[in-house]
């Protein structure tokens, strides 16, 4: 699932950056800005089961 800039959060969570898989916390409902680390405007849900050291995907993560 990915949520972009301008999108409300649909659930709390912490949001990956799709570009530096940093996290950020968002509220459900709260409007998702620019990532705080490096101004990307896409996340997904943080997983840390599926993501490697790096923050990069594992073989199992859908998407």
């Amino acid at each position: 699932m990915t949520e972009k800039v301008g999108e409300m959060a649909r659930e709390s969570a912490d949001y990956r950056c799709e570009r530096c898989h940093n996290t950020t916390p968002f509220g459900r409902g709260s409007l998702i800005t620019v990532c705080p680390h490096c101004g990307f405007d896409t996340y997904d849900l943080s997983n840390p089961r599926f993501e490697r050291q790096d923050g990069s995907l594992g073989p199992h993560e859908p998407g």
